[in-house]
């Protein structure tokens, strides 16, 4: 039988290929010695890790650190300990950075890149609930508490971290393709710790702090956002061309309502933009400082705050022109930075002098850089399109665009005579979930005819086929019918598919549930989550039983509120002698 077992080591046998028999194999060759030393030796798949804590094999993350260490040249290695990093802590990190440092020279740039970061979630990973920082500060504030030391703590925990996870769409894509970047093995977000909220920052913020103070305020954040940023670029998720995280995280720097349910970069610069918008009504000189050091920033989503800021009738209006003048043309046009372009043409365009808005204009007519797009796409259809969206929006607004423009868009016109404007309040959005049913505009009742036993399969799919910048139907769902989208992830649930990404958007979501049944019956499946991933997914659930604590029974919160505790406490505890 031994030989049995290191021979399915030896052919990396994943849980999905072995057969029961071959699981009970291994889980008794794996209890009859010293788990660490056998699990280095024989080297099974990390794919295992999971199955081996729901076997109650696992006593402590050192057991672990020898066995991943041996892979640290295998790429799915990295995909199977993403998948399950809520394992690991502060203790298996230490350990395995001193050992990732020692085959540096060997490894290829992407695994060494890889490894660091999923070692750089295991040593911020917390604990547990008693380390909430921003419940540390808030009292400090509204004692009026206003000092460096205080307010650099704020910046740090507004700052959005690095975390990473399990690749959702890595079947779907293929495990054949070639990774060339570590967010083709493990998602990469940046989130912001304890799931603080900006609404709540901006309550505790005094209205009336001293400008002095507010500068200060937004001096530190600028500092903390810069430095996200650049890690997040240094991870290969952020960029100052193309659709990024913070695009994502962030739909408009103005207060929208398709902010909702967003959260890492969304949380820091809503408390930005809202300190700024106070503090320009306090000292315009101070506000202007800040703004001029916003729009000189290397990164795009600041320049996006500087946008937001020289809407604004308090900026000289030399400087806003000046600045539409010079940005990345691309801009203007592509990702959700184009939310900020068309808010500031339209908020400033008649202060412009008559040689300010021919300039402007003239970039407008010459469109998004070609570099901006994939060489597949049709990129003469996306520079038409995103030149007609801002002209013919600009018009509609009773701009006068000059006749070369109006050239230009009727030429537009000629070449795609079905296109239709987007309606006003959509302009400059790539993305738009409707605020009353919570469909996508882009992605209309793909899941409506769905049976219930099958959504989540189809929504994978959808995510799987869809295009850039395209909408999220499953998010749509459960803005929209969140008894339905329960429904259909009970049905998944039955067939042993738990996708934490899917939970998490019901989770998250904060919209009333039309059956009484939805609300206990949430619980109820959180407390049948499989133990060795439900880690994982024990962030969002702790957030819905806050919000759903004063409406479940006793029963079913104190019973989901011990699993959540139990969950985010990390196992390091060396299993007792025999």
């Amino acid at each position: 039988m031994i030989e049995d077992v290191k021979s399915a080591s030896l052919n990396r046998k994943t849980p999905s290929d072995a057969t029961p028999f071959e699981r009970e194999q291994l889980r008794f060759f794996l209890s009859s010695g010293d788990l660490a030393a056998t699990l280095s030796e024989f080297n099974p798949s990390l794919a295992w890790l999971p199955y081996l804590s729901e076997m109650k094999l696992i006593q402590s993350e050192r057991q672990l650190i020898a066995w991943i260490e041996r892979n640290f040249f295998d790429v799915d290695a990295v995909r199977d300990v993403a998948a399950n990093i809520h394992f690991f802590g502060r203790e298996t990190a230490d350990f395995l950075e001193f050992r990732l440092n020692a085959h540096r020279a060997d490894l290829p740039p992407l695994l060494m890149k890889s490894w660091s970061l999923v070692i750089r979630h295991m040593r911020t990973a917390k604990a547990g609930f008693a380390q909430n920082e921003w419940f540390e500060i808030e009292p400090q504030l509204k004692r009026g508490d206003h000092s460096a030391h205080l307010l650099e703590r704020l910046a740090n925990a507004l700052r959005p971290k690095l975390n990473v996870g399990k690749l959702i769409s890595w079947f779907e894509t293929g495990k054949d393709e070639v990774p060339e970047r570590p967010s083709d093995l493990m998602t990469i977000d940046y989130e912001v710790d304890d799931n603080l909220q900006a609404d709540d920052v901006l309550a505790a913020w005094p209205t009336n702090a001293e400008p002095e103070i507010d500068e200060i305020l937004l001096a530190q954040l600028t500092i903390a956002l810069s430095a996200a940023l650049a890690d997040a670029t240094d991870a290969g998720v952020e960029s100052n061309q193309g659709y990024s995280t913070s695009d994502t995280d962030v739909p408009s720097v103005a207060k929208h309502g398709q902010n909702e349910y967003r959260s890492g970069f969304q949380t820091i610069v809503r408390v930005m933009a809202e300190i700024w918008t106070r503090l320009v009504e306090k000292s315009s000189g101070k506000a202007l400082v800040i703004a001029e050091r916003w729009s000189n920033s290397p990164f795009r989503l600041v320049r996006r705050l500087a946008m937001f800021a020289f809407a604004d009738s308090a900026v000289p209006v030399d400087v806003v022109a000046k600045f539409l003048i010079d940005v990345p043309l691309g801009e203007l046009f592509v990702t959700n930075s184009s939310v900020e372009a068309y808010r500031l043409i339209r908020a400033r365009w008649r202060d412009f002098t008559q040689e300010q808005q021919q300039q402007i204009v003239l970039r407008i007519c010459e469109g998004p850089p070609r570099s901006w797009f994939r060489e597949s796409a049709d990129v003469d259809r996306h520079i038409d399109r995103s030149r007609f969206d801002m002209l013919s929006d600009m018009v509609r607004d009773g701009i006068d665009i000059g006749h070369q423009a109006a050239q230009v868009l009727a030429e537009i016109r000629s070449r795609w005579p079905n296109w239709e404007q987007k309606p006003a309040e959509q302009a400059g959005f790539h993305v738009w979930v409707g605020s009353d049913d919570g469909e996508l505009s882009d992605d209309p009742d793909k899941l409506k005819d769905i049976a219930d036993s099958e959504l989540v399969a189809e929504a994978k799919k959808i995510a799987a086929s869809a295009g850039f910048m395209e909408g999220d139907s499953w998010h749509g769902l459960c803005l929209s019918d969140p008894d339905r989208a329960l429904r259909g992830l009970e049905a998944a649930a039955k067939n042993g598919d738990w996708p934490k990404d899917y939970w998490e958007q019901l989770l998250w979501s904060r919209k009333d549930y039309r059956n009484s049944v939805t609300e206990p019956k949430i619980a109820e499946r959180l407390l049948e989550w499989p133990a060795a991933t439900f880690g994982a997914v024990a962030p969002a659930a702790s957030a819905w039983l806050e919000a759903h604590a004063k409406t479940l029974s006793e029963t079913l919160l104190w019973r989901l509120w011990d699993r959540i505790a139990d969950a985010t406490l990390i196992e390091t505890s060396e299993p007792a002698d025999a």
